[in-house]
């Protein structure tokens, strides 16, 4: 890029959450080795999701409340670029923001944290997981009768707390932000993919920013992993078919392999009673036309009946 096109500063929005906070010096890192004269500003910014701390996510809006007001803050110019766990990002995008860059996805799996129990299957009757995600609510209501669920929210650091504390026997989270925290180490079972479908862009970390913005997005286009953002658009045609939110009990994950992408599916009841699975095995150069025809398998399976 011409120098004289280089931006001089980068102001990042994000929440204020430890993981949050670690992606965002992530990507100011990453910028940083772009061009090291940069000057990187966190704007720092407290969300509607991360207020409101009594009520489940999906009877408030669902992950769109930790979104609010980053795209806010960039619609209103007071930063350049915002910083967001992909599975966050609802399936429609104001029309003049956009996602500049995907950076390479981390393990995209859900992990059992529980310091009495090895596996859910483990679980006797009555012990307690602690979720809030309505995806992992449907799973175990329909796999794991058996257990009792908490609706649980909070930073890591504080639901990890509970599980040895002994306030619950068991919580339920994404690998990638544990490993991003340097938390493997607290990990207890890694769930099967083909059964627990991860959430749509689970792993990966995404820079939104004005469509407008060209010298910003030329930057961000440097930071993109191609790869992670073909995975992530094909599994984002999933929710976009069905303008699901994230209080629908809906996932998508896509591995590539060689030539092939591979887009595994599952939409399921939020009360555990149905799922439906659909896995589509298509060319990478079409990766888009896959991550939709997988949409349109799950349809024909009666997925809106369920949605």
């Amino acid at each position: 890029m011409n120098e004289s096109l280089m931006p001089k500063i980068i102001r990042i929005a994000t929440r204020k959450s430890p993981l949050a906070l670690w992606q965002a010096r992530k990507v100011s890192e990453l910028l940083k080795n772009i061009d090291n004269s940069i000057h990187i500003e966190l704007v720092k910014i407290t969300t509607s999701g991360d207020k409101i701390l009594d009520k489940p996510l999906y009877d408030i809006g669902g992950k769109s409340l930790f979104l609010k007001e980053l795209e806010q803050s960039l619609l209103d110019s007071n930063c350049d670029i915002a910083v967001h766990s992909m599975k966050d990002m609802p399936a429609m995008l104001h029309d003049d923001l956009m996602i500049s860059a995907v950076l390479e996805r981390e393990d995209s799996r859900d992990v059992l944290i529980s310091k009495e129990y090895n596996s859910l299957s483990d679980f006797k009757d009555g012990a307690s997981i602690g979720t809030s995600s309505v995806r992992r609510i449907c799973n175990l209501k329909h796999d794991y009768p058996n257990i009792n669920i908490i609706d649980m929210r909070g930073n890591v650091d504080t639901r990890i707390n509970k599980v040895f504390n002994n306030e619950v026997n068991g919580i339920i989270l994404a690998a990638a932000g544990l490993k991003r925290l340097g938390l493997q180490n607290k990990i207890t079972e890694y769930l099967n993919k083909n059964v627990w479908v991860p959430a749509i862009g689970q792993g990966a970390i995404g820079i939104e920013s004005r469509k407008n913005n060209s010298i910003v997005n030329n930057l961000m286009i440097k930071l993109n992993h191609k790869n992670t953002d073909l995975c992530v658009d094909a599994e984002r045609q999933v929710s976009k078919f069905f303008n699901a939110s994230c209080s629908s009990p809906i996932a998508a994950n896509a591995i590539i392999d060689g030539d092939n992408i591979i887009v595994s599916s599952m939409v399921g009841k939020f009360d555990g009673s149905k799922k439906i699975y659909h896995q589509e095995i298509g060319l990478l150069k079409e990766s888009k036309k896959v991550g939709l025809s997988v949409a349109i398998g799950l349809e024909k399976k009666g997925a809106r009946e369920l949605l």
